[in-house]
């Protein structure tokens, strides 16, 4: 203690001394620890605002970079726009298409009509004979038969009995006039020396003239029963084709048609035609008949009917040719080939119509690239004449040297580039193909060696 200092001072404590002292041990460490500065630290600031600059730097240029970026496909663009669009070099193809060149086809100058086909000439056959029962048929509808060919036969067993007596009969009067023609030998030749009165002779002059009659009777009785069984068979009278059999195995014959025969099997065509266009029909005229399934069947012109039917129609006769398929009663579309013209034809998958009009996509500007060919596709308009099957004319032909896209011309516009597949292309797969069958058989041939 100081000489100065009062004994009556007590130490001065300070509040902080005091709210340590106050505080628990383990607490004390922490409250004699330093406290943070709450100012901001003033060299920090030179630090920020360089950060600032270059940040500012680096957006800018970032966003130059990014502006010329997107300029660059601009002008790409604009440099496209102007190149030239015929130039294919920088264009990729987008089909490829099989072409095909117009052909020179002779059309046929046609007129159609319809008409009905029956049999030119036919025959009813009819039985000989009367009463008696069919047993046998031996032909059918639509088999062709020649002239006394026997269609069926009769039940005879009945006439042959008839025959039988009909020889007796005959034997009989045969016996019957030798007695009578012995007798008048005998006494004939008394008349001479008076022996026998004329009336007597004639009596022996008759009875030899009864007995010839009678004979003659009996074999005309007898040819009749033969007759009869030779009847007893009903015979084809013409060569043709049966069309209809109305017999029936026992049906007694009566007079009526058993069967009907096509002579010769011929059939013809009979349409009906307007009048003003008669003058383009002559006899000799060919004619071609559709059927069924798509089939036809050639004829000419037989014969032309001299007046109008009451439709005011002038009736064409046509011979058909033989075919298996025509039937009599068939109601048939036909034409009458009047002469044929050249005109150009092209596929029917060629045309493509849009709009009401037709159009063929035309590969022109062929060129080769990378080893293949390559077109621009031309929509060029075209007018149609006749279809004739796969195959359309056209009015106004194309130059002959023309590729057309055979057929998915609707999946092109004009000015597309396709790749062509035919030609010289299709020869390379061709005979690629080939080579690939031919190593392929010569690997297995060895193959098979080696196993064996």
């Amino acid at each position: 203690m100081s000489d100065l200092q009062d004994p009556n001072d007590k130490p001065v404590v300070d509040a902080d001394t005091i709210s340590k002292a106050e505080l628990p041990p383990y607490r004390q460490a922490d409250a004699r620890a330093p406290k943070p500065s709450s100012k901001f630290p003033l060299w920090l600031l030179p630090v920020l605002a360089i950060v600032l600059v270059i940040g500012v730097l680096v957006g800018k240029y970032w966003g130059g970079d990014k502006a010329a970026s997107d300029e660059l496909p601009a002008a790409s663009s604009a440099q496209s726009a102007t190149a030239d669009p015929k130039d294919s070099s920088n264009q990729q193809a987008v089909l490829s298409v099989e072409t095909v060149s117009p052909s020179q086809d002779s059309i046929g100058n046609t007129l159609s009509a319809d008409g009905t086909i029956n049999a030119k000439d036919v025959a009813n056959v009819s039985a000989k004979v009367n009463g008696v029962a069919i047993e046998r048929i031996l032909v059918q509808e639509g088999d062709r038969v020649k002239a006394g060919q026997v269609l069926a036969i009769f039940d005879t067993d009945a006439m042959e009995q008839q025959v039988l007596q009909a020889e007796a009969d005959v034997a009989e009067a045969e016996a019957t006039l030798a007695n009578a023609t012995a007798d008048a030998a005998r006494v004939l030749p008394l008349i001479e020396i008076d022996a026998i009165s004329r009336q007597e002779a004639d009596r022996y002059r008759t009875s030899k003239l009864q007995a010839q009659a009678a004979l003659q009777a009996s074999k005309a009785r007898l040819s009749t029963q033969r007759l009869s069984v030779n009847n007893a068979n009903v015979v084809a009278p013409v060569s043709g084709v049966i069309s209809e059999k109305m017999a029936e195995v026992g049906m007694v014959a009566g007079g009526e048609p058993l069967f009907t025969i096509i002579k010769g099997g011929v059939l013809e065509w009979r349409a009906d035609i307007d009048p003003k266009v008669l003058g383009e029909v002559n006899v000799g005229t060919p004619v071609r008949v559709s059927l069924p399934g798509g089939d036809s069947v050639m004829g000419q012109v037989s014969r032309i009917a001299p007046t109008a039917d009451n439709n005011r129609q002038i009736t064409i006769y046509a011979s058909l040719a033989a075919n298996s398929k025509v039937r009599a009663g068939m109601y048939q579309t036909g034409e009458f080939l009047l002469g044929s013209t050249s005109a150009q034809t092209v596929p029917n998958s060629a045309i493509v119509s849009n709009d009401g009009y037709d159009y063929v996509m035309l590969v022109t500007n062929v060129s080769s690239q990378d080893g293949q060919n390559i077109g621009r596709i031309k929509q060029q308009r075209v007018t149609l004449g006749e279809r004739f099957g796969d195959n359309v004319a056209l009015t106004e032909p194309l130059p002959a040297e023309s590729r057309l896209v055979k057929q998915g011309g609707s999946f092109l516009n004009d000015g597309d580039l396709v790749r062509i597949v035919d030609g010289l292309n299709t020869a390379k797969d061709k005979s690629g193909s080939q080579a690939n069958k031919t190593a392929t058989a010569a690997t297995t041939g060895t193959a098979t060696q080696a196993r064996s």
